[in-house]
């Protein structure tokens, strides 16, 4: 099982492996007989049940060469074949180490290195004998107009770019191009950066424990200086991101903006959220923390909403300010009265103004714990209570805590379990009602928990005259992997 799994890691060839959705009395005999006849097949694994031993009604075809593969899903996808009772569906499979490889649509393309001198006409002229080239796309400088030696060739199909891929010089080092929307999803962390850090990557910190030390580099003040925001009140800011990400990304974000002088990480893991209190020199650097971070966005999914800090912690340590004050006029023996009341009207203003504030801080709704009202927590069934109904659930970029998906599926009663495979996108929720099933599909399909979009779906492991139906849901829209006999669902990025 341990070589099955290592060889999944990594696809070689790359895309020659495919995924086929087809029902659970296919054979592999079956499935042989009908993808021999596109290529030389490598191995076909068809997952089964660990209970029962009955097919999942899914499996996976490797070919020892990408354009086999590539014949297959044009000629077979959405076909009808010898011992399957509706048409299959048959689409790339995603290797274990990449999350965002391309569907087959996104697949026409080739990245390819060339000498500088190399014209369009001529890369067209070249890879035109092994299929139709659309477009030929040289990358230049933008300055020089310069080709930087690196060129896209667009293709019609994924079958065209396969077989250029195989067949071309090897001294052209052909990869398969990354869609644009995932370089331009791969580049999101650094858009505060790229949009306003010109100047603060050459601002001192020297008075900080934190940011770029060099001392060559203007004074932080004139850095601040550039920021068109008003300050406010306040030079601490609290953010919450959901679900967690790990200490050091929070504090580079937030570093971006000049004058942090601290910051404290935390993680709650049953909340499934991270929060960062951070400490900048001045107000106006603060302000503009919440201003340009708030509701940022990490490329795997992560959300970032930041504002103020608790304005009872500014009363807190403004109080402890007034009086230490006083102590040290009494301890100098030149305390008075008027010193005494205007501490005493400073300490009850600032007890007002705090109070009044609503502090939602700890707040559900402040770890947009879910989207929708949901009812209060019901008694579990237990373990060993049948089955009425069990409900599919997709979540993206990955599953809440347990602890969490548990709490938030119990809240429709009789519950008896949720499941969720290490480091998968989906897993099963089992009701012994199907009242409770039907009402957590109505209340939280498309809402999200802890900031994860949820799928919530019912799923069906009967076989029926049309198939498997639990094979049905919505896999247009659903991306597989592999990783032995388990499933992988991946929301696509439209979704």
């Amino acid at each position: 099982m341990n070589s099955r799994n290592d060889e999944r890691k990594e696809d070689k060839p790359p895309y020659s492996r495919v995924f086929v959705v087809c029902t659970k009395d296919l054979r592999e005999d079956d499935l042989r007989k009908c993808f021999e006849r596109y290529g030389e097949v490598e191995d076909i694994y068809m997952p089964k049940d660990r209970n029962t031993g009955e097919s999942r009604g899914v499996a996976y075809v490797k070919y020892f060469k990408t354009s086999s593969a590539a014949a297959a899903i044009q000629e077979l996808h959405l076909t009808s074949i010898p011992g399957s009772s509706k048409p299959i569906k048959v689409m790339i499979a995603i290797s274990k180490s990449a999350k965002n490889e391309p569907p087959i649509e996104k697949c026409n393309r080739l990245f390819i290195k060339i000498s500088k001198q190399t014209t369009e006409a001529e890369i067209k002229q070249e890879f035109s004998q092994f299929a139709e080239v659309e477009l030929v796309h040289i990358q230049r400088d933008k300055v020089t107009n310069d080709s930087k030696g690196l060129a896209y060739v667009h293709f019609r199909s994924f079958l065209d770019a396969a077989k250029a891929f195989e067949q071309c010089d090897k001294k052209y080092k052909p990869v398969f191009a990354t869609p644009k929307q995932d370089l331009k999803r791969g580049r999101e962390m650094n858009e505060v950066a790229n949009h306003d850090i010109m100047w603060s990557s050459n601002s001192n910190f020297s008075n900080s424990s934190y940011g770029n030390p060099r001392d060559e580099c203007a004074p932080r003040e004139a850095v601040v200086s550039l920021m068109r925001v008003s300050p406010q009140n306040y030079k601490s800011i609290c953010a919450t991101c959901t679900p967690m990400v790990p200490q050091r990304y929070l504090e580079s974000l937030f570093n971006i903006v000049p004058g942090m002088v601290h910051c404290q990480y935390t993680a709650d893991a049953y909340g499934g959220y991270s929060k960062l209190l951070a400490t900048y020199e001045d107000e106006k650097a603060a302000s503009y923390a919440v201003e340009r971070i708030h509701k940022f966005e990490f490329p795997s999914g992560e959300i970032v909403h930041v504002k103020p800090d608790n304005p009872l912690s500014k009363a807190a340590n403004d109080l402890t300010a007034i009086v230490n004050n006083f102590k040290n006029a009494v301890d100098a023996g030149s305390p008075d009265l008027i010193h005494l009341a205007d501490a005493i009207a400073q300490a009850s203003s600032l007890i007002k103004a705090a109070t009044s504030v609503k502090i939602e801080g700890n707040s559900e709704t402040d770890r947009n714990y879910c989207s929708v009202p949901l009812p209060p927590p019901q008694p579990m069934a237990t373990l060993t209570s049948k089955v009425a109904q069990r409900c599919f659930i997709v979540c993206k970029p990955h599953p809440p805590p347990a602890p969490v998906l548990k709490d938030v599926f119990r809240r429709f009663g009789d519950l008896i379990d949720v499941s969720t495979i290490a480091n998968k996108t989906f897993g099963f929720v089992k009701y012994a009602s199907a009242r409770a099933a039907q009402e957590a599909i109505t209340t939280l399909h498309g809402q999200t928990v802890c900031g994860v979009q949820l799928k919530v779906m019912e799923a069906d492991d009967k076989p029926s005259k049309e198939g498997d139906k639990s094979m049905d849901i919505d896999m247009d829209h659903v991306e597989t992997d592999h990783d032995t006999d388990r499933k992988r669902f991946r929301l696509n990025d439209q979704d």
